[in-house]
């Protein structure tokens, strides 16, 4: 193998090749629910009840999922949340078999419950996979993968809805789930010793403990800024937006896959490039600059005449997006944050609002597009515009870097040895 960074770690080629693997199923699995719930119910506010009720159970327990993940390992908690959500595939394709599906069945309040745990546990692997100094390249190889699923995705998940059935794209998204797993047992284990044995009022207390470190940090309070405002701008328009804007056109499904695969191939270009020409030193003024471009996109996006132009906006738009956010946004907090918080504080506290805001932009898109889709594209601005213009007038969220050292980081009693996925 050659020397370039994480691919000197084979626990990380083995995680990265099954968690991409998943990426892939998942980005198709999206088209196919979001166009099984339609089919079903022909409603937007359907759609939108549908994805607020599997986002519930992720908000609720993210905090949990976090102290959990502290507690036990990364390792363990992924292992079983990608079984878990293989079984219930299973159970959704033998639905889908014997015509048995529902719309109140496409809930998945058990996906919501295993994101919750999933979600920070995925966020803290890296660093016991690779080195530190490889955490920037092994975060952009992660968002390569995330953009590539994000392109390849809804097209095979628009193409096997055309050419087979809902259960044959079920049942590959259950397999990609049941790799993964398999590929996770290749990251070392971490034993729990006696002294860190799980009990209701300790994983209270931690919880506490995460939350209080990400209050007195002004670095994450800016990141966590930053993130409410793109969760209530992209959630209810890529939930409800897109899906209502590709069904008002002759295209139907197809459509729909284009502008998400649009926007996964600007984002795999972005990833792509961040791991070429490494992070942008000024990472504060870039996170402004794309904020605000971010909104005034969303605000002309449902105004555009056709749906090919509507996804060449979304993949230039993605090319950025990546860059500023998806690789510099993680690796800044993997290398400001203790890592006996990590669990706690990247995929809990910062990603809370993520999942918390998402339900409230669901629906609020959601009812907007019963009066037209534009009004769900003008809302999705709102927020991104506002951000920008708070970030704009913050010193302290100008003058962000992703190279320098921080104090955040903590204190030496407070740091493990440095590894990464």
């Amino acid at each position: 193998m050659p020397s370039w960074g994480p691919w000197r770690s084979r626990p990380f080629r083995y995680v990265w090749v099954g968690e991409s693997l998943s990426m892939v199923g998942d980005a198709g699995y999206q088209i196919v629910f979001v166009w099984l719930v339609l089919s079903i119910s022909r409603s937007p506010a359907v759609l939108a009840a549908v994805v607020v009720g599997t986002s519930v159970p992720r908000a609720v327990l993210l905090l949990l999922g976090g102290a959990v993940t502290d507690r036990v390992s990364a390792r363990t908690v992924m292992l079983s949340s990608h079984l878990v959500r293989g079984v219930a595939l299973v159970i959704l394709t033998a639905l889908a078999l014997t015509s048995g599906l529902r719309v109140w069945e496409l809930i998945g309040v058990l996906f919501g419950v295993a994101d919750a745990f999933f979600g920070p546990a995925s966020g803290s692997i890296l660093p016991s996979l690779v080195q530190e100094s490889d955490l920037p390249r092994a975060n952009a190889l992660v968002g390569v993968s995330e953009q590539a699923a994000s392109f390849i995705g809804p097209v095979l998940g628009g193409a096997l809805l055309a050419a087979t059935s809902s259960s044959v794209a079920l049942a590959l998204n259950a397999v990609t789930f049941f790799l993964a797993a398999l590929t996770i047992l290749t990251a070392p284990r971490t034993d729990r010793s006696p002294a860190h044995r799980t009990s209701v009022a300790a994983l209270l207390s931690e919880m506490r403990g995460g939350i209080s470190y990400a209050t007195r940090n002004v670095e994450v309070r800016v990141v966590v800024l930053l993130v409410s405002a793109a969760t209530l701008s992209y959630s209810g328009l890529f939930a409800v937006g897109l899906p209502t804007l590709a069904r008002g056109t002759s295209n139907g499904s197809l459509a729909l896959g284009v502008l998400v695969s649009a926007w996964g191939l600007g984002q795999l270009i972005g990833a792509i490039g961040a791991s070429i020409t490494g992070l942008p030193r000024r990472w504060g003024l870039l996170i402004v600059a794309m904020t605000l471009a971010e909104g005034s996109c969303f605000a002309v996006l449902g105004f555009v005449p056709h749906y090919l132009l509507a996804a060449a906006l979304l993949g230039a738009l993605g090319i950025g997006v990546a860059y500023s956010t998806d690789v510099a946004l993680p690796t800044f907090i993997q290398t400001r944050t203790p890592r006996s918080l990590l669990g706690r504080v990247i995929n809990s506290v910062i990603a809370l609002p993520r999942y918390a805001l998402e339900p409230l932009s669901v629906a609020a898109m959601g009812a907007l597009a019963l009066l037209g889709v534009r009004w769900t594209f003008t809302m999705a601005a709102i927020p991104m515009l506002i951000a920008g213009i708070v970030l704009a007038s913050s010193r302290t969220a100008r003058h962000l870097s992703a190279d320098n050292p921080s104090p955040a980081r903590g204190t030496a009693h407070d740091r493990a040895p440095s590894t990464n996925t």
